[in-house]
This record gives structure tokens, C-alpha cells and sequence, in this order.
């Protein structure tokens, strides 16, 4: 029977950064600040630029999981994750298929929102209603967070292995465990 321990697998500094900065800025943004306030404005600059080096992150010094052409969601993706989700076994590294998926469409949808944000203030998204375009891009957005949560947590029951720790920084292990550790 397999171990139902996962692999301490961790994504890296850049991915880590620009996640939680970008989560940062949708609760500020979506949740404690009014629309149109100057630092509404820069936090939605600020998202775009998290996410387009997320981006040049990517497809430049990337490795691994991080690589945006390990993104690509691909049929065995799909398979592997109905398999490990049937057998509880725990997540493999990196993105399922459908985690694969929801990283696009949030991506997508933060560069939408703070898109339409930025092009409702020019004459021409004036003149085009760019206001409702962005209001509805803050409810798919906001739809977007809620089942990337409710997948989040539901994996992490099914898999028994918490796939928030991946996105966490790396402690320093205590000496007495690095003690324990090398007499083993």
C-alpha cells in the first residue's frame, strides 16, 4: 500500500510572491476598499505587474513545476488526478489537470478585471460601458476565488496531505530534529 505521506514539495520564492501578492491585492481590492479610490487603482496596476512577472518568470528562469509549459494541461493530467483523488493517495508536485486549468482562468481573470479597471477611465471604455465589463469581471473573479478555495480544501481532505503548506515559505528545521534526524 502506498504511504499516504505527499512529497515535501514546495513551490519557489517567485511563485510563492507573486501568489500571495496577488491575494493580497484581490482581498484589498474585492473586498475592503471603494472602486476608484487612487489606491484602488495602483493595487490593480500592481496585480498586473505580479502577474505578468509570474508570466516572464515562466517561460525565462523557471524550473520544473513552475514552468509555464508545465502548466498546460494535458489528458493524462486528468487521469492521474481521478486516480489519486479515487485512492486518496497524496498530490503529486505541481498542478493537477483541473488545478492547471483554474491557474489560466484566475490569471486570466486578474488581468481582466484590473484590465477593464484601468480601460473604464479612458474616453473610449467610457463611451463602450467598460464599467459593467468591469463589474462582471469582479464577480467571475470572485466566483473564480471561491471554488479555487473549495478545491484547495476539498484536495487536501480527500489527499490528507494540506496543499497550502506547498505555497508557504520553508522553515528552518529545529536543530534537535536535524539531530534526530542524522542519527537515524
Amino acid at each position: 500500500m502506498p504511504s499516504k505521506k505527499g512529497d515535501p514539495f514546495r513551490w519557489d520564492a517567485v511563485v510563492r510572491l507573486t501568489h500571495w501578492g496577488v491575494a493580497a491585492i484581490c482581498i484589498g481590492n474585492l473586498w475592503l476598499n471603494e472602486a476608484g479610490e487612487d489606491w484602488h487603482e495602483w493595487l490593480g496596476y500592481t496585480a498586473i505587474a505580479l502577474v505578468s512577472m509570474r508570466l516572464l518568470w515562466g517561460i525565462t528562469f523557471a524550473r520544473g513545476y513552475a514552468r509555464l509549459g508545465a502548466l498546460i494541461p494535458k489528458g493524462e493530467d486528468f487521469r492521474q488526478q481521478m486516480h489519486e483523488m479515487r485512492e486518496r493517495l497524496p498530490p503529486a508536485p505541481g498542478h493537477h489537470g483541473s488545478g492547471k486549468l483554474a491557474v489560466w482562468a484566475l490569471w486570466l481573470l486578474v488581468l481582466a478585471t484590473a484590465g477593464t479597471g484601468w480601460f473604464q477611465n479612458t474616453e473610449m471604455g467610457f463611451d463602450l460601458g467598460a464599467d459593467d465589463w468591469h463589474v462582471w469581471c469582479t464577480w467571475a473573479l470572485q466566483g473564480m476565488i471561491a471554488l479555487h478555495l473549495l478545491a484547495i480544501g476539498f484536495t487536501s481532505w480527500r489527499q490528507r496531505s494540506s496543499l497550502v503548506i506547498r505555497m508557504l515559505p520553508s522553515l528552518p528545521r529545529h536543530a534537535s530534529n536535524q539531530r534526530r534526524d542524522e542519527q537515524t
